[in-house]
């Protein structure tokens, strides 16, 4: 007692008391420096990622801060867009190598981009691994799909080809099956590369005697060398083999960024107009990007429900992710700025409608945008989940070109 009174007598004279108010002010200062130090790193990638380095990011930043910068359309006549990047998380990382990054953020663009990607184009229904003669085939639809009566069990498809397909080569078409009548139904073959469409054909529906028998299609999975209904009509699933993760991923140019990942896959719409993302990101910002460990469960139907890991410089977040109860754990933990951002202190449903979860366009910040994620919608081959203009957490088909605001780690 006799120490702690000493101890407030000190405190209370004139001396104490000025030596107080010096140290407050050198508090109020030392405040201001590392403001003014943050305001002028986040815009200095260079500086941001020797940050990084130290493990000391979030004591200059807080979960949300944003870091402005450019995103440009070089395919579009070098269009410039406001970019800015928020905090999310802080989180250890893993290289390829094993090397754990150790307490380093993770940023996300804030807004969602100014166009979307297809996650994958609609799927070829036949590889043709030793190409295919000109002639007539058919194949046979196992299941119904829908209620409108478009795909019923045991359709038949048949078509003549007047030109031969290389070997390499796929055919693809009806698209959008369960959802078109039949008679808007057309098939297309293709070259090795999946690019080049050599001849479009009508099919008919039943079997032209002599037409060669090419099998059974099955709803969710392959038969040989057929592919399911589900990739034919609306594409594929799955993160790894997805034309959105080649986007993200590239820099090179109009029709370069893209390259076939099985024998069913078809190039997307949007190679052929659109350079890859990291062509529009300043050197700068790509040099600080680190391709870490990215985990995605497949779909159950189709691909075993494996998990796949890949190492992205650029990705799109999960369903855990953005806190939204998963199908299956193991997409990664939840990130706070989405914690804070949801306003609940449980995970999100799925299913449910969230307006705080929305995001906004990049090019008109009240123009609200669904933004898709790299979890599949793991009971169908050709869905992963997004999250709607609404804010409702629900699956969309891989074939949209959906919106997307992408993530990255320094």
């Amino acid at each position: 007692m006799a120490d702690n009174k000493e101890f407030v007598d000190v405190m209370s004279d004139t001396t104490g008391l000025k030596l107080l108010e010096e140290m407050q002010k050198n508090n109020a200062l030392m405040a201001a420096i590392a403001a003014e130090s943050a305001k002028t790193l986040a815009s200095d990638w260079t500086g941001l990622e020797r940050l990084a380095n130290t493990g000391l990011f979030d004591t200059l930043y807080k979960i949300g801060d944003q870091f402005v910068d450019k995103w440009t359309d070089v395919a579009a006549s070098n269009k410039e867009y406001d970019y800015p990047y928020q905090l999310n998380c802080m989180r250890d990382f893993e290289l390829e190598d094993g090397t754990i990054l150790s307490h380093r953020p993770l940023l996300q663009a804030h807004y969602a981009h100014p166009f979307g990607i297809q996650f994958s184009h609609q799927r070829a229904f036949l590889a043709c691994p030793d190409g295919l003669s000109a002639g007539t085939y058919y194949f046979t639809i196992e299941s119904k799909w829908g209620d409108k009566g478009y795909v019923l069990a045991g359709d038949v498809v048949a078509f003549t080809l007047t030109q031969n397909v290389p070997a390499g080569g796929r055919l693809s078409g009806c698209y959008g099956a369960p959802d078109n009548a039949k008679s808007t139904w057309k098939i297309y073959s293709h070259s090795a590369d999946g690019k080049t469409v050599i001849e479009t054909v009508t099919p008919v529906f039943t079997a032209p005697e002599g037409a060669v028998n090419l099998g059974t299609q099955k709803s969710s999975a392959r038969n040989g060398n057929l592919n399911s209904t589900q990739e034919m009509a609306y594409g594929w699933n799955r993160w790894k083999m997805s034309a959105i993760r080649q986007y993200l991923n590239s820099d090179a140019g109009v029709g370069a960024w893209w390259a076939a990942q099985d024998e069913w896959d078809i190039a997307p719409d949007e190679s052929k107009t659109k350079a890859g993302f990291l062509s529009g990101v300043p050197q700068e910002i790509i040099s600080a990007m680190k391709p870490v460990k990215v985990v995605t469960y497949t779909n159950t139907v189709q691909d075993g429900g494996e998990a796949d890991v890949t190492y992205d410089k650029v990705f799109l977040l999960s369903l855990e992710e953005i806190y939204v109860s998963p199908q299956i754990k193991g997409e990664g933990e939840y990130h706070e700025y989405w914690k804070q951002k949801s306003g609940s202190t449980a995970p999100l449903k799925q299913y449910g409608t969230y307006p705080k979860m929305i995001t906004y366009a990049a090019e008109n910040h009240v123009s609200p945008q669904s933004v898709r994620l790299r979890s599949a919608y793991r009971g169908y081959a050709n869905y992963t989940w997004s999250v709607n203009t609404s804010g409702n957490v629900d699956g969309s088909g891989a074939l949209w070109a959906g919106r997307f605001s992408p993530a990255w780690v320094i």
